[in-house]
């Protein structure tokens, strides 16, 4: 098999950003991808992601207005395995593109619909631009967080460390104005990607299961709640010390400091005893045992470091101490000096790159998530490559992008004689499960955000999640993060290097259908939790381990989600690098939880594939290849002489051209997206000024910055929705509003759980809707521990064996 998705048909009917990056997922993995494009001229401006984006597809044109081209559309939706799209509810029913409709042509099929508020609702027909609905929703005024906390204000509380005032400038995130930031990354679609392939992913494995089609939906207003997860959560008891941080306040410097060689390095988190420990003299270097460090600058590792900061909101005092020595200590020495000297003692430091340099980066190029594509028209380059592998399916390098409608006359030929697709031969007539992932076991090893972040993903869609704890982890469990990436679970908390510990643990292994974690690849040898330890304890376990960074030199490194940024070059299309802004890690990006994406959907496949073939196998994914992803509208050649015309966000946050941006006005912020030369034109006389040439966000920007001041927000809104202009205000209210909103908690999207330690709570909901297996939230967070006897007596232990495991500590239970 090449690739697990092999035999699998999609077409592709989507535009934007989402659809492209999901069925690009899709044909990378082995599925044979045609994508539907309407006549050439008809469409929005192509952008530079495209030239990766729809490598591997086939492309054919069809008018979907004329009666014939539906025709022949319908005829292929007989013949195909998934259907993808991403317009309006209402242009999807104009077109004959409905998805009930779909379903009746064809029962087996997977009919994935994006859209950008659901499919119905007051919003559904609004303009689903990725930076409109960022604006409606006020995502974008979480970018660099809002004072005090979302979490206090959707809670009732005063917000963290009321009326503290950063010292000095630099210790505030982000530009030097207030108000909402525009992303560079554009992130709600690409989280939304991320679920439409998940989503995908289940139906087929249901599908394969039992022979019945369904519908598969998902959002940009979801990928919105996918982003803002940690940072919008109502809890009865906010309060509860432990559970909120700094790090989505905007007040907490993150870490950026500019090297001596002028290249920005991105510490996370920042260490006061690494910086100033290791820069005393004229050289970095780690002091040796026999100096004195009773000054409190140990550095033999950042865990026996004399000074750590904490999460907790009070040390933002911590946090402002520091920022100007170790902004004048990194500044004496190089930046590739300091990744060097934070490796030897493993703590996470990197250099901030841009897209282009990573996809320059030769180790990146070695391991196969980068590689060089043939392009038609430039020959060799370089783009983002592999982001997640199944070993047993192993894929090949993508195809490249061809011309729109090079397939045409093919694809209407195939229409002509094409069959309704039937059924494989593994395919089987079992019962609709309650939920896709209804019956499995999965052990959950993880750390932090990365691996849990999937599990709970798995969790959502049904299955049984066993989270698996040291005693130790409580604080972290405790954290709004910990929180926020661990619903749906149980909790056992193990020691696993007690022996009796280890032994419950293989115990559950012999249980379970997946294994997940994600350690670094020398810390599971060592515990011996490793695929070569576990597998013979079940020879069909499907093993996923991700990783911080690339397999080679950084492999033994610790990896975050702002390491993987700075590498990848997100944190620089996020800060406006191009135009020498400041470097920003922005509380959307999708490292941490891009990761676990991917890690989801790779276990769901590889559950497609094992129903097949009863093999298990080995999965792997990174922090750094989901933010290759995120970044992968970049391209370049080899040598970086050419590279993509990507979008480049201004110093001052505002957009990425004079007519996708932000406008102040006279009471607010309103986002505009007059993206064609016709709503451009329409948006210049809507504002009185008629032939105003467009450009990179120079004099027209400006012009039109000076105008939009003259009057409100809900006056230029009225006026440029009359004039045809999509466009939004950018509210920072919304969130209070949605988390009471019947609609959202009626689909399932918003989720009131009930918490051990924080009380009644509201929090994301279902990322992805099926409509014949929906998914389901099953529980909050567990603390550590508190499922540990249930669970141990499920896996067949005698009350009074739990009682000594527990005596030993070789086992823990939540009091």
């Amino acid at each position: 098999m090449t690739g697990v998705l092999d035999g699998i048909t999609v077409l592709d009917l989507t535009s934007g950003i989402a659809g492209p990056v999901a069925t690009m997922l899709l044909a990378d993995h082995g599925a044979r991808v045609t994508r539907i494009e309407p006549p050439a001229g008809t469409t929005l401006p192509p952008l530079s992601g495209e030239r990766v984006w729809h490598r591997g597809k086939r492309r054919a044109e069809l008018d979907l207005t004329v009666a014939a081209d539906r025709e022949v559309l319908d005829a292929l939706v007989g013949a195909a395995d998934v259907v993808v799209t991403s317009c309006s509810p209402a242009t999807a029913r104009g077109l004959g593109l409905d998805p009930g409709r779909l379903l009746e042509l064809h029962p087996r099929l997977v009919c994935c619909s994006i859209t950008g508020y659901g499919p119905d609702g007051p919003d559904a027909e609004r303009p689903a631009f990725d930076a409109l609905v960022a604006a409606r929703t006020g995502q974008q005024w979480e970018h660099r967080g809002v004072v005090g906390g979302t979490i206090d204000r959707l809670s009732g509380g005063e917000g963290v460390m009321p009326g503290l005032e950063p010292p000095t400038p630099d210790c505030r995130v982000g530009p030097d104005r207030d108000g909402p930031l525009f992303g560079g990354v554009p992130w709600p679609s690409m989280a939304t990607a991320y679920q439409a392939v998940l989503g995908i992913s289940a139906a087929l494995r249901v599908r394969a299961r039992t022979g019945v089609g369904q519908q598969v939906h998902t959002s940009l207003l979801q990928g919105v709640l996918a982003n803002t997860a940690p940072s919008w959560i109502r809890a009865e008891r906010y309060d509860t010390p432990g559970f909120r941080s700094w790090i989505i306040d905007p007040r907490a410097p993150k870490g950026f400091f500019r090297a001596a060689d002028g290249r920005w390095t991105h510490h996370w988190t920042p260490l006061p005893s690494l910086v100033l420990g290791v820069s005393r003299g004229d050289r970095l270097r780690v002091p040796g045992p026999e100096e004195d460090t009773s000054d409190g600058w140990e550095v033999s590792s950042p865990r026996q470091s004399g000074l750590r900061i904490s999460l907790a909101p009070e040390d933002m005092v911590l946090l402002h101490h520091f920022q100007e020595p170790m902004r004048a200590a990194v500044a004496r020495f190089p930046s590739d000096e300091w990744v060097s000297i934070a490796a030897e003692v493993l703590a996470p430091v990197q250099a901030v790159r841009s897209p282009e340099e990573a996809l320059l980066d030769p180790t990146l190029l070695a391991d196969g998530c980068v590689v060089e594509v043939d392009d038609p028209e430039l020959g060799p380059i370089r783009q983002v490559g592999s982001v997640y592998s199944l070993s047993a399916c192993p894929t090949v390098a993508p195809a490249p992008p061809v011309a729109r409608g090079t397939h045409t006359a093919e694809v209407r030929a195939e229409a002509a004689s094409a069959v309704p697709a039937a059924a494989p031969p593994w395919e089987r007539a079992e019962p609709l499960p309650v939920a896709p992932l209804a019956g499995i076991r999965v052990l959950d090893l993880g750390l932090a955000v990365a691996g849990p972040w999937g599990t709970q993903l798995l969790a959502d869609l049904g299955a049984d999640v066993v989270k698996v704890n040291q005693a130790h982890e409580g604080y972290w469990m405790g954290t709004h993060y910990g929180v926020m990436c661990n619903r749906g679970k149980r909790g056992i908390a193990l020691d696993l290097k007690h022996p009796d510990g280890m032994a419950v643990l293989h115990r559950l292994v012999a249980g379970a259908d997946v294994v997940q974690h994600n350690m670094r690849p020398d810390a599971a040898r060592r515990l011996g939790v490793d695929y070569a330890s576990l597998r013979p304890l079940r020879p069909d376990l499907i093993y996923c381990q991700t990783r911080g960074f690339e397999r080679g030199p950084r492999a033994g490194l610790p990896g975050n989600d702002q390491t993987g940024a700075a590498l990848a070059g997100t944190t620089w299309l996020d800060s406006g690098l191009d135009d020498d802004g400041a470097p920003i890690w922005t509380v959307m990006s999708a490292g941490d939880t891009g990761n676990g994406f991917l890690s989801a959907i790779a276990i769901v496949q590889a559950l497609l594939h094992r129903d097949r073939t009863g093999e298990g196998q080995e999965l792997d994914t990174s922090i750094l290849y989901a933010q290759l992803l995120n970044a992968s509208m970049a391209w370049t050649t080899p040598d970086g002489s050419v590279a993509g015309d990507r979008q480049q966000l201004d110093a001052m946050h505002l957009g990425w051209c004079a007519g996708y941006r932000l406008y102040e006005t006279a009471d607010g912020w309103l986002c505009v997206a007059a993206v064609t030369d016709e709503t451009w034109g329409a948006l210049c006389d809507a504002v009185g000024r008629p032939g105003l040439a467009v450009g990179q966000a120079g004099e027209a920007g400006a012009a039109l910055a000076a105008v939009f001041r003259t009057a409100t927000t809900s006056e230029w809104t009225g006026r440029l929705e009359a004039a045809g202009v999509p466009c939004e205000a950018s509210d920072p209210d919304w969130v209070l509003r949605a988390f009471d909103d019947r609609r959202l908690h009626e689909r399932g999207w918003l989720a009131r759980l009930e918490h051990a330690r924080l009380g009644r709570m509201t929090t994301m909901g279902l990322l992805v809707d099926l409509s014949a297996t929906p998914g389901v939230v099953q529980r909050a967070a567990p603390v550590v521990g508190q499922h540990t006897r249930e669970l141990l007596a499920e896996a067949g232990y005698t009350s009074a064996e739990i009682e000594d495991l527990l005596a030993s500590r070789a086992a823990t239970s939540a009091p």
